[in-house]
């Protein structure tokens, strides 16, 4: 696969789904208009508006899922229902419920110092689980800071990324506000490692994938069409030109994550439905501080509200969001985006619940 373009790791940021107050949502799915769902990404595909594939589960089942575009421009390989895409910085949630795992567990609590295992880290006497959870450490982004194109498509090592973070430092006191940082989770990512004795790709198998049943979901590997995984891909001039690829290495357990669409929502519905976590555990990660719980935001959409992640790296850009009060769960993958990820959940949203909606 030729790469004509390097695009550097974006830091994630949610663009809530935000409307006029005065509209109510009754309940989502009811008799929706399937025909309209489908025209929808039909002309999203038509228009050169995007790429990617949408799952949305009703009451844990799936209820409706398209894929369009290409998983493979060059050799023409269209995207189906099991194609697999890296799901960016929703590979957060799955962290931070591994975490607290370890926690149920009592090989960590919330309030573990990071002194513990990593104390050459600015501030690790300070800075607790808790804190790189909801990014409140105040360490530095190591994705904004000062990383070498050319590293970028390279091996990290865990030591190489230590090094990084400990010369970018920090930009608050510990606690003092919240700011995203990639840091926070690469460093959970390495604690899990160290309390499990495993690598992370291992622990999160053995806690995720395997008592899921995920066979199509997993920590990072090299893109590879030839497994229906995704390349991505940014449109200049009505061509979708493909981007270089970050290796997965410097996103471990903060955007390393390759699944389907429908595999995201399988994992969000065990997380709710109490068979990954206590009960507990999950009222700790959907508490937000600053809109940010552990690895889950808030999303509103009319007068319901749902918990979930965005994502975004390379051309590939996602998004993730449970609405408790329905049982409804929907994930968007996208691997070239010429129409934003959050208006196209808007539009899918709007049509599964009934409201009017202008196609594009």
């Amino acid at each position: 696969m030729k790469n004509h373009y390097l695009k550097v790791i974006a830091v994630t940021f949610l663009l809530l789904l935000t409307f006029s107050c005065t509209t109510e949502v009754d309940e989502f799915g009811e008799d929706f208009d399937r025909d309209k769902m489908d025209l929808f990404f039909s002309r999203i595909e038509e228009k050169n508006l995007g790429m990617g594939s949408i799952s949305i589960f009703k009451d844990g089942k799936e209820d409706y899922q398209t894929s369009f575009g290409f998983i493979d421009v060059e050799n023409s390989i269209l995207a189906n229902s099991a194609s697999k895409y890296r799901i960016a910085s929703i590979t957060k949630a799955f962290t931070a419920t591994m975490i607290m795992q370890l926690i149920e567990e009592g090989k960590l609590t919330l309030e573990t110092k990071l002194e513990n295992h990593f104390p050459e880290i600015p501030n690790a006497e300070l800075i607790t689980i808790e804190q790189l959870m909801n990014h409140r450490s105040g360490l530095f982004n190591f994705t904004e800071g000062v990383y070498e194109p050319e590293d970028r498509i390279q091996p990290a090592s865990r030591q190489k990324l230590l090094d990084i973070f400990i010369a970018n430092g920090t930009n608050f006191s510990p606690d003092e506000k919240f700011e995203y940082s990639n840091t926070n989770y690469l460093l959970l990512s390495f604690i899990i490692e160290d309390v499990d004795e495993k690598t992370y790709e291992t622990s999160f198998n053995d806690r995720i994938v395997t008592p899921l049943k995920l066979t199509n979901t997993y920590n990072g590997a090299e893109i590879n069409s030839t497994n229906n995984e995704a390349y991505s891909y940014q449109l200049e001039n009505d061509d979708w030109v493909d981007l270089v690829e970050i290796h997965y290495t410097i996103l471990q357990g903060t955007g390393s994550v390759v699944s389907t669409a429908k595999g995201v929502n399988v994992f969000y519905n065990a997380l709710f439905d109490g068979r990954l976590v206590s009960e507990s555990s999950l009222d700790k990660m959907i508490t937000m501080n600053d809109g940010y719980g552990f690895g889950l935001f808030t999303i509103p959409f009319y007068n319901k509200s749902g918990f979930g992640h965005d994502g975004r790296v390379d051309g590939y850009q996602s998004l993730s969001i449970y609405f408790p009060s329905d049982n409804v769960t929907l994930t968007y993958l996208s691997n070239g985006v010429n129409m934003r990820p959050n208006d196209i959940v808007i539009g899918a949203l709007s049509i599964y619940s009934g409201l009017e909606y202008d196609l594009p």
